[in-house]
């Protein structure tokens, strides 16, 4: 749920799939680092991100350093940050030409959610100090995402999936893996560190296989903690999930065979299949469902960057001196002109 929250206050949010285009810093007011339309992004809204950044970079354990001023790392991170802003204002705006809205009810049921999620008000109080984030802040971030997320919704409600198109989709050979069903297997196995070990488990399991003595052997003897109070078992699955020696054996004995000893990276294996599942291919009724779903994802996410792109465009974008972000991303030339751009990435992974 941490992820949550850091990805609603800021480090989800910062990636945009466009550089914004604007022009010179003639017409932005003071304290102001963009005008977009009528309307600014401020200083304040920046340095408030900012301030933000640097409290989530130190609260992340194994996180980089913050990047040092004049570095890449540090115009990237500018340039998201200003992307994240400018963006929100041009959807803020559009949002209402739309008919668009977050109410307060929603709102209040979201922070309600994250509030449950992450364990009571005073562990969400206790992380958004950690992280730098005031409960407006985080409130005035969310409500900005949900907006967007609403935007989003009514951009791609139009998207259809035609039956030619998913006729194909299903056809062509590029996605035809995605619908081989591979062999597969319900298999039990109990792991121990020694081969000694492994051996004498073999014998009791060959001599009696019953699921009460795998789970009275499995209990006794495997250090595998996710099977041992499971009769050892490992559930179903495919071909190639295992490690390979482990899944040698698995799809190469018959269901109700102990395995002898199979050594692997984790130790000693004592193996049974109790199913095997063949392989199959869907056919396209059976994948007509998860086609369409694909596809639509695909249309409505395709919708949403041509929408934002020529929103972007109407907008009248102007950025102060030192926040354009195709400036702060462009990389020097070797004749010394800048070079084309390249979409900001986020400062996390």
């Amino acid at each position: 749920m941490k992820k949550v929250i850091v990805a609603a206050v800021l480090l989800g949010l910062l990636t945009s799939a466009f550089v914004f285009a604007g022009c010179g810093s003639d017409k932005v007011p003071a304290g102001a680092i963009a005008s977009v339309g009528s309307a600014t992004v401020t200083q304040q809204q920046f340095d408030q991100i900012w301030a933000q950044a640097k409290a989530q970079y130190a609260s992340q354990a194994g996180a980089p350093a913050f990047p040092k001023e004049g570095t890449p790392q540090y115009d990237q991170l500018k340039a998201s940050i200003v992307n994240y802003l400018v963006q929100n204002e041009i959807i803020r705006q559009q949002a209402a030409d739309m008919k668009v809205s977050v109410t307060q009810k929603q709102l209040d049921e979201r922070i309600k959610q994250i509030t449950t999620q992450v364990g009571g008000q005073k562990k969400l109080d206790a992380l958004l100090k950690k992280q730098g984030v005031t409960m407006d802040e985080l409130k005035t971030q969310l409500e900005s995402q949900m907006l967007q997320d609403a935007v989003r919704t009514k951009v791609g409600e139009n998207a259809k999936v035609t039956p030619e198109q998913i006729t194909a989709y299903y056809n062509d050979p590029a996605n035809k893996a995605q619908f081989v069903v591979a062999d597969s297997v319900d298999a039990r196995h109990v792991l121990v560190k020694t081969q000694a070990e492994a051996q004498k488990v073999q014998k009791l399991l060959a001599a009696d296989n019953s699921d009460a003595n795998w789970a009275k052997v499995a209990k006794q003897y495997s250090i595998d903690p996710g099977t041992k109070d499971k009769g050892g078992s490992l559930g179903n699955f495919p071909k190639g999930r295992m490690v390979a020696e482990f899944d040698k054996v698995a799809f190469s004995i018959k269901p109700g065979t102990v395995s002898v000893p199979v050594k692997t990276q984790y130790g000693w294996h004592v193996i049974e299949v109790t199913k095997k599942t063949p392989g199959s291919s869907k056919t396209e009724a059976e994948a007509k469902s998860m086609i369409e779903q694909s596809l639509k994802l695909q249309f409505q996410a395709k919708a949403w960057e041509t929408w934002l792109a020529d929103a972007e465009k109407s907008a009248g974008i102007t950025y102060a001196a030192g926040f354009d972000p195709k400036m702060l991303t462009a990389s020097p030339s070797p004749s010394g002109s800048p070079a084309p751009a390249s979409p900001a990435p986020s400062p996390t992974s």
